[in-house]
């Protein structure tokens, strides 16, 4: 685990060819992301789901970081939060040719009138998120959940989130 003023990264080292690293916090200008030590592996997995926040300087470190490891593994982006989705329709190079695999987006319930925030996995919603629309959910509850964002703006480059 290694440790930023409001980032924790943890890095689990599976077999040579995989590494996983989880990215739980903030990513902003104290972060030098750059200067995490990772093993070589083939492939790593990054998953996102804890990234609460990512500012214009943040953006960069996490760029650099990323063009760094993808010099020595393919990467693929998991469980990417809504925060780092939303980043990716502003500044999309920070993909750096990452695929993504899984992805949160904004729902409510009306039933329970609860805000929820959604996996969407891209093998299994390919074919509506490739539309630009937000694909059904049902709640726990039975209701269907509306999406909670405006679709064109949240899936404005989708073509770069989904490859």
């Amino acid at each position: 685990i290694q440790q930023f003023d409001s980032l924790k990264i943890q890095i689990e080292d599976r077999s040579p060819e995989s590494l996983h690293i989880w990215f739980e916090g903030e990513v902003h200008e104290n972060v030098k992301a750059r200067s995490v030590a990772l093993p070589d592996a083939q492939a790593c997995v990054i998953n996102l789901s804890g990234l609460r926040s990512i500012n214009s300087l943040g953006v960069r470190e996490w760029s650099q970081f990323l063009h760094t490891l993808s010099k020595k593994s393919n990467i693929v982006l998991e469980e990417c939060s809504v925060v780092f989705i939303d980043q990716a329709n502003i500044v999309p190079q920070i993909l750096m040719g990452a695929r993504v695999s899984s992805f949160f987006a904004p729902y409510f319930c009306p039933q329970c009138n609860t805000e929820l925030n959604c996996k969407l996995s891209v093998a299994n919603h390919r074919k509506k998120l490739s539309e630009r629309r937000a694909p059904q959910i049902i709640h726990s509850c039975g209701a269907e959940l509306q999406f909670d964002a405006l679709e064109e703006s949240y899936f404005f480059q989708i073509e770069k989130i989904i490859g």
